[in-house]
């Protein structure tokens, strides 16, 4: 998720334009997938992540997006790390 977090830096960064939204979502979700694994995140914690870490105000539906999203980029993370290991966790 690294290059997630350099489009979050460069859409913020951008002096002449808003930040990208869904960056923005995807990183508040994955943040809520980290930060709260028990209980299972939900769209009501990604939008307030979204809102205290990047003053951003989504709609429920880019949060659950986001969320989704972030959820298939860790299994994909995971099953890469797998193989990587040859399964040895």
């Amino acid at each position: 998720m690294s290059g997630l977090w350099h489009q979050v830096m460069r859409s913020m960064s951008r002096p002449d334009a808003s930040p990208d939204d869904d960056i923005l979502a995807l990183a508040a979700a994955d943040i809520a997938l980290r930060d709260h694994p028990e209980p299972p995140a939900d769209a009501d914690v990604v939008l307030d992540i979204a809102r205290s870490e990047f003053a951003a105000v989504l709609t429920v539906r880019q949060a659950r997006a986001a969320l989704q999203r972030a959820r298939e980029m860790a299994r994909e993370q995971a099953a890469r790390d797998r193989d990587r290991t040859g399964g040895d966790g």
